[in-house]
Formats: structure tokens, C-alpha cells, sequence
């Protein structure tokens, strides 16, 4: 089992403090690595990579990688990291998640995307939380009660992820309201694990770690003394947030092979509840629509997600700048790891959208 690798601190007089654990990491070999190619042959102006590279360790990166054509051109690491340097991805799970559940559906293990999430996990009956799908979950429009002051009551109570869910009724029809939701989120944990009989990790390792060829790659599981309480988010290198991202460009096909159909792709991409958010597609952000939504607050902001990037731009974000994004009308990946990052992907100008527009300024034909 991997060492802990982070404390959370409660108040006192709370339940104990939650720690959080590592699985064990897959020990497979990498079996689809990087091809590497010339940046120049790529089309790109190399002086624009480094301008991109030095914005990128001037905002705390420890890493930089840019694949153009399916081959990594331009790759750096800081802070003494390097490639084989696993990394928390926090939210950026979400986005690797969603191939997870393609997987399932591929599978037959469930139906569709909108099946209900009731039929797996029947406490979930009542308080119309039986509308409660794969679908408007991945949207983040669920209806599912969220603010700042349930997140806190969870900790306190020491409930773990399923009885945080319990815990809550509804306050939207699906699809009425959009709101970053990770309670609603981690249900769909369970909801895997009792459609296929199989932990998350275990479930993770045959379908995302083995068919990408995710060396090392690990959830982190949170506990306390007594119990498992749900999983915090997947520990892989920078290559494999990256391959994560190529199956979205290549709508599906990962080395040379068809790893989810192209059709499941094109949900992930598009946005099902453009009322309730344009930018928001299933776990992954979206560069299409002209107005976006924050993320505790839902404000309004009138402008692309990332302004200089294609609208056709996706992108997978975590806490503290665990990037990757995706450009089809380029054919370009582009991903940031590191532990801190000055603003989140929906501060307007910040820089997430500084990254991606240097580096779409970077490519010159």
C-alpha cells in the first residue's frame, strides 16, 4: 500500500480527522509511450514554446508537455520533478472518470447515460433524488442541494462519500441549474463499483491504467481509523493526463486502436443543458459557449472559458493547475501539472487561459 500522502484538519471536538491513502500503484509497463517529434516539424515557432515555458514556471508548474500530431514535441519539468513523477490531479479526475464510465457503458454493465442512478444505488429513492443520472451528474446539473456549508457539516460528521449524498435533497429539476457539484460526483463511485461488481481502483486499473498504459497510476482512497470514507482522485504522471486528453482528440482511438466509441466521445463534448451552462460538456470544459458559470457561485461572466484558444477547445482542470487541453482544429494536447497555481480556470484573464493562448499562439501552421 503507498504511504499517506495528505492530513485533513477538523475542528475540535469534530469526528478524527480523515487521512488520505494511496492504492496500489499500477505495475504494468508503459506500452503506448509518447513517439516524440521535432517541434519545428510540428509547426511550431520555437521561441513561442518558450514563452510559453517561461509563463508556465513563472506561475509554479512542475511540468510543461505539448503534443502536436500525436507526438510529444516539447517537454519540461521544475521544482525536481520528472517524468515518471506521479501527480494528484484532483478535479482532473473528473475528466478521466468520464472515460471510466464510458468504459462501463461499452461494458453493457449499464444501459446509458441516463439510466438512474436509483437503480444502483436504491437509498438514493426519495426526496426526488431518483432523477439523479449519469448524465446530469457528469453536467454538473443534477439538482442536488450544494453550497459551502454542507461541504463543512460532511466533514464534521465524519460521513463518507454515499451518506454525504443521503444527507441532502434537491433543489433544481436536472438540468435546470449548473453548479460544481463534487458530492454528486462521488456517488457515481458506488454506482460503478455495484454495476460491476468491482472496487473503483480495481475497476480503474483494467480499464484506464492498463488499456493507456498508466505506469504508476494510483487512486488516493480517504479514511479515518475506523473506515474507507470514498476516494479524493487519481496520482499519474503528466504523459498520462496527457493521453487522457488524446482519446478526446481522437475521438476514441487510442494507439492506433478503438478504446470508446466515437459517439461517447461527442457526448463528453458537448454541452447537454446550455441554459443551465453552454461551457460545461459531461465532466469536461468546454471553449464553445460565449458566457460561462464560476464554481461555488455559479456568476455569470459574458466571454469565452479561454479567450485566444479555439472554440473547439475542451479542457480538464484540477486544484492547483492540473491541466490538459485539448484543441481538434489543431490537433494539439497541451497539459500543466504542478502544487499551486495563482488562479483557478474560471478567474477571467487568469492563467489557465494565459497557458492555452500562448500556446495556440505558439503553433504556426
Amino acid at each position: 500500500m503507498a504511504a499517506a500522502v495528505a492530513a485533513a484538519a477538523f475542528p475540535a471536538g469534530a469526528q478524527p480527522p480523515s487521512r488520505q491513502i494511496g492504492t496500489e500503484p499500477w505495475p504494468g509497463p508503459d506500452t503506448a509511450p509518447w513517439p516524440t517529434g521535432d517541434a519545428v516539424d510540428a509547426g511550431f515557432d520555437p521561441a513561442g514554446l518558450e514563452q510559453l515555458a517561461h509563463l508556465a514556471e513563472t506561475t509554479h508548474a512542475d511540468s510543461l508537455l505539448v503534443i502536436r500530431h500525436g507526438r510529444l514535441v516539447f517537454e519540461r519539468y521544475w521544482n525536481d520533478r520528472g517524468p515518471d513523477d506521479v501527480q494528484q490531479t484532483y478535479s482532473g479526475t473528473k475528466s478521466a472518470f468520464s472515460l471510466l464510465v464510458g468504459r462501463v457503458l461499452a461494458r453493457g454493465d449499464i444501459e446509458s447515460l441516463d439510466q438512474p442512478l436509483v437503480d444502483f444505488v436504491p437509498e438514493l429513492a426519495g426526496q426526488t433524488r431518483d432523477l439523479m443520472t449519469f448524465r446530469n451528474v457528469m453536467a454538473m446539473t443534477s439538482g442536488l442541494a450544494q453550497w459551502p456549508a454542507l461541504d463543512r457539516e460532511d466533514r464534521e460528521a465524519g460521513r463518507s462519500q454515499l451518506e454525504a449524498v443521503l444527507a441532502r435533497g434537491m433543489t433544481h429539476a436536472p438540468h435546470d441549474y449548473f453548479i460544481y457539484h463534487n458530492a454528486a460526483y462521488r456517488v457515481l463511485f458506488t454506482a460503478l463499483e455495484r454495476a460491476t461488481g468491482l472496487s473503483l481502483p480495481d475497476l480503474t486499473r483494467r480499464e484506464l491504467f492498463e488499456p493507456l498504459g498508466m505506469e504508476g497510476a494510483y487512486w488516493v482512497e480517504i479514511h479515518t481509523d475506523e473506515r474507507l470514507l470514498g476516494y479524493q482522485s487519481i496520482r499519474m504522471r503528466p504523459r498520462d493526463l496527457a493521453k487522457v486528453g488524446q482519446v478526446l482528440l481522437n475521438d476514441g482511438l487510442w494507439n492506433g486502436q478503438r478504446y470508446l466509441p466515437a459517439e461517447y466521445i461527442a457526448q463528453l463534448r458537448t454541452a447537454p443543458a446550455l441554459k443551465a451552462n453552454p461551457s460545461y460538456g459531461l465532466f469536461w470544459h468546454l471553449n464553445a459557449g460565449d458566457w460561462y458559470l464560476t464554481y461555488r457561485e455559479s456568476d455569470f461572466v459574458r466571454r469565452r472559458l479561454l479567450p485566444g484558444t479555439p472554440p473547439d477547445a475542451v479542457a480538464a482542470w484540477g486544484a492547483s493547475g492540473q491541466i490538459a487541453v485539448v484543441v481538434p482544429s489543431l490537433d494539439l494536447v497541451w497539459v500543466r501539472t504542478g502544487r499551486r497555481i495563482p488562479s483557478n480556470i474560471w478567474t477571467p484573464g487568469g492563467t489557465t487561459a494565459q497557458l492555452s493562448a500562448a500556446a495556440v499562439a505558439a503553433v504556426k501552421q
